[in-house]
């Protein structure tokens, strides 16, 4: 009858956010890959030779001395930071669920927003507990140094620095927020419907009866004669 058809949601995937849910979910593995990894490590020299490795990690505190008869126990427990990088992974691991699920065109934007707001809390958490590790690293600096006669001993120094498993975990914040990024970021627009054709130009009335097609237009009379009434001639008129 020449309406318009029915508008439907069209078909395919978003790549930004089928991007943003594989980012997410490389984030997570890292972070917790990252956790079993040396995250500071710290050397005790003498004359420039290593004596004693210190390994902080996200689960232990170890010190592993180079040669024999150097003592190697550790006073008091770490910070467990293993837990948070865990539970940051598994909010990533999520996120990226989610994500995939709202990245088809013809999902509804309540699932692309659970998609934005779990990536953005697994991007915060572990944005947060990365910070807390570069803290932690910060006041291990400050205290590993020689002390007690090997204090004022020349020839004794210290070397510290952050190990692989803080720059996998710092490398896995950085995807984690350029995924939140992603999924938070709208895709692109199916193009609009054409406008709808119509035979004739319907006219609705006042009172909501449907439109009814115009009856066609009178013909021309035929000659430019009367087509109702010819003229006849009388005959002596």
């Amino acid at each position: 009858m020449g309406y318009a058809p029915v508008p439907h949601r069209p078909s395919g995937w978003q790549g930004k956010r089928v991007a943003g849910a594989v980012l997410a979910l490389l984030a997570a593995a890292a972070a917790v890959t990252g956790a079993f990894l040396p995250l500071f490590v710290g050397e005790l020299r003498f004359d420039g030779e290593t004596q004693l490795k210190l390994t902080v990690t996200g689960w232990d505190l170890s010190a592993e001395a180079a040669g024999p008869g150097i003592p190697t126990s550790t006073a008091g427990e770490p910070v467990r930071n293993g837990w948070a990088l865990a539970g940051a992974g598994l909010l990533l691991l999520i996120a990226a669920v989610i994500g995939l699920a709202a990245a088809r065109r013809a999902s509804s934007p309540g699932g692309k927003f659970a998609a934005a707001l779990a990536s953005g809390i697994g991007a915060g958490f572990l944005a947060a507990t990365t910070l807390s590790i570069g803290l932690q690293a910060i006041s291990l600096h400050g205290s590993f140094r020689p002390a007690g006669i090997a204090e004022g001993t020349d020839g004794v120094t210290t070397a510290d620095s952050f190990g692989v498993g803080f720059w996998l975990v710092a490398g896995a914040t950085v995807l984690a927020i350029v995924a939140a990024t992603l999924a938070a970021g709208r895709g692109k627009r199916a193009p609009a419907p054409p406008p709808p054709t119509y035979d004739y130009d319907p006219v609705t009335p006042r009172y909501g009866f449907p439109a009814q097609q115009p009856l066609p237009r009178p013909q021309p009379p035929v000659n430019g004669g009367d087509a109702l009434n010819p003229r006849r001639d009388q005959p002596g008129s």
